[in-house]
């Protein structure tokens, strides 16, 4: 079969804005605001008023080191009060993915179409596999408007949030929708927090307040994810101030194991995406040496551009899960608004489910040769 180099360089271009920025590795170093986040509240005491007037003026979505989130809860921040900024990340982050995804189906949907003006004509090792192309090119047509229209509320939602209009919220969102990389938390995921982070939450303060107890004489000991039961930790005053105490440290415990498994999907998932590469890689070095047809490698390629929507999708649940942490620990950051998205007026803001909404994307099938 003739083989169409100039048609290759065109869609494997795709493939470089495919592949750009997916790594995952979390960045190693912490950021001041996450370690004045995860630090001993005793040490936060102990250091000096300017130290503490520095790590304060920083907000938590610093962390992300993300310049078009600071812009938006900058716009945002007048009228809506702290409650509103976890909205903003998680819908910024959701729409930042959104747009990824858009382009690998974008990509695929012109794999697809390579494929069936390539088999016209064909003797064709399986009767039906005309029949596969046209499905799957239907579905990732449906699918790109699904989330055509998914980028479009969330735009609608970040535009009322920052008093502006969707016009000059996507001009100010451009380059960073342009860039293929996710917003990263720039710190390490913990194995376990102290129970001094407690003291910064709203709740454990107003029960303070109630009961007459001190939140800053925090008892000793950690919030661990992996205990199958929580330490126990005599918390001292009123039971119902320890009541209160036991409930958010449950939270934030299921806060740190959602982060937790959310950091191993996403390593697992640029572990594939490391090896799709490689073997993406050998199958064009297959195809340039006439082994496989160039039907085949676009059938490679879209198992590629499965992977890396996966990718894509892993690496925002895991951002998202930083936001739900934060808000745990007394960023003022509502963990409903996060784990609901329905409670902040934004359809589908969470991320999960993803692959199930992708029925064209199936199992892409290495059997096929030289058709």
């Amino acid at each position: 079969m003739k083989r169409s180099r100039t048609l290759m360089a065109a869609v494997c271009g795709g493939l470089s804005i495919a592949c750009a920025s997916t790594s995952i590795a979390m960045v190693h170093r912490t950021s001041r605001l996450a370690a004045g986040m995860f630090v001993d509240h005793a040490a936060q005491r102990a250091s000096t008023a300017s130290s503490r007037t520095q790590a304060d003026a920083r907000s938590w979505w610093s962390a992300f080191e993300d310049p078009a989130m600071d812009r938006l809860m900058a716009a945002s921040n007048g009228a809506n009060g702290s409650s509103a900024e976890a909205g903003v990340a998680a819908a910024y982050i959701a729409l930042k993915v959104k747009t990824l995804e858009l382009g690998y189906l974008e990509n695929t949907r012109s794999a697809v179409a390579r494929q069936t003006m390539l088999i016209k004509g064909a003797a064709l090792p399986h009767d039906d596999f005309a029949q596969q192309l046209a499905q799957r090119q239907s579905s990732a047509q449906a699918t790109i408007e699904k989330l055509q229209a998914q980028r479009a509320s969330y735009i609608a939602y970040l535009a009322r949030q920052c008093h502006m209009t969707e016009a000059a919220l996507g001009e100010m969102l451009a380059d960073a929708l342009q860039d293929k990389s996710l917003p990263r938390f720039a710190a390490e995921v913990p194995r376990e927090l102290p129970m001094a982070v407690l003291a910064n939450r709203n709740d454990v303060n107003l029960a303070a307040a109630l009961y007459d107890a001190d939140p800053t004489a925090m008892p000793s000991g950690t919030i661990d994810a992996e205990a199958e039961e929580a330490q126990n930790i005599e918390v001292p005053g009123k039971p119902l101030y320890a009541r209160a105490v036991a409930q958010a440290r449950e939270q934030v415990a299921e806060a740190l194991r959602r982060l937790q498994m959310q950091s191993d999907i996403a390593n697992t998932a640029y572990a594939r995406v490391v090896n799709a590469r490689t073997g993406f890689k050998a199958s064009k070095q297959r195809r340039d040496r006439g082994e496989i047809s160039e039907v085949q490698l676009m059938e490679d390629f879209q198992g590629l551009l499965l992977d890396l929507h996966v990718l894509a999708a892993a690496n925002g649940e895991l951002a998202l899960a930083w936001v739900v942490l934060m808000g745990s620990i007394g960023s003022g950051a509502s963990i409903d608004t996060i784990a609901d998205p329905r409670s902040a007026q934004v359809e589908q803001t969470g991320l999960t489910g993803q692959i199930g909404q992708l029925p064209f994307l199936h199992k892409v099938s290495r059997k096929l040769r030289n058709p």
